[in-house]
């Protein structure tokens, strides 16, 4: 006589139960950050301009030996900032009219880079004295080389390296909004100038010389 099995809703939730916790928990640990906050790009939306930027303009001047033809890309080396580039230049093959796909083995022609310098910088804080808006100042660089390879044979079609400037300035209270731990480069060291250790031997000069100008001003009245 076969045993009929009851399979009741408290039984179906507990065997779905975990695996919504480890989807949720992986949900969490994919940390999330704005492009832009007030209007400013934050750190990860100037490196995605970066990206962008310099991925057009490799694209400027390989696209035409790409034509008709199917274009993907390949990384020559790791780098954190692969996978935005991957994204970059994949829009600016679309943007060309190209035929993009995500594998060098589906393509005739594969794009193979190696981002040189990928970095965003704090370089300057303005601090005034007379309570003026403090701001940031902040540079980022971008310096892709890639060649046109054919994947069937192995050979260089083209090659380039192109470099891609941005700076700006922010508000200084923007800036633990604006900065960003998915990568690196997105969180640049905040350096601020002491003004105390520079003032304080401009204030000591200003008092010892005062002092010798009084002393020669009594000298010579007597």
């Amino acid at each position: 006589m076969s045993r009929k099995r009851c399979f009741s809703p408290l039984t179906g939730f507990a065997l779905v139960l975990p695996v919504l916790l480890v989807l949720a928990g992986a949900a969490a640990a994919q940390e999330t950050h704005p492009l832009s906050v007030e209007g400013v790009p934050s750190n990860l939306g100037l490196a995605h301009s970066l990206c962008e930027r310099v991925a057009a303009q490799t694209l400027a001047v390989l696209g035409p030996h790409a034509a008709q033809r199917c274009l993907s890309s390949k990384p020559l080396a790791e780098h954190s900032g692969n996978g935005l580039l991957e994204v970059a230049l994949a829009q600016a093959g679309r943007d060309a009219g190209l035929r993009v796909a995500p594998s060098p083995e589906d393509c005739e022609l594969s794009l193979e880079y190696r981002i040189l310098e990928l970095r965003i910088a704090y370089t300057n804080v303005d601090r005034s004295a007379l309570g003026f808006k403090k701001e940031i100042e902040r540079h980022g660089t971008c310096v892709l080389a890639s060649s046109l390879v054919d994947t069937g044979s192995g050979e260089e079609l083209a090659s380039t390296q192109q470099e891609v400037l941005l700076a700006d300035r922010f508000p200084y209270e923007l800036e633990g909004l604006l900065r960003s731990d998915s990568y690196a480069f997105t969180a640049p060291e905040l350096k601020e100038h002491d003004w105390t250790k520079t003032a304080e031997p401009i204030v000591v000069t200003a008092l010892i010389s005062g002092l010798v100008y009084l002393f020669f001003s009594n000298q010579s009245s007597d």
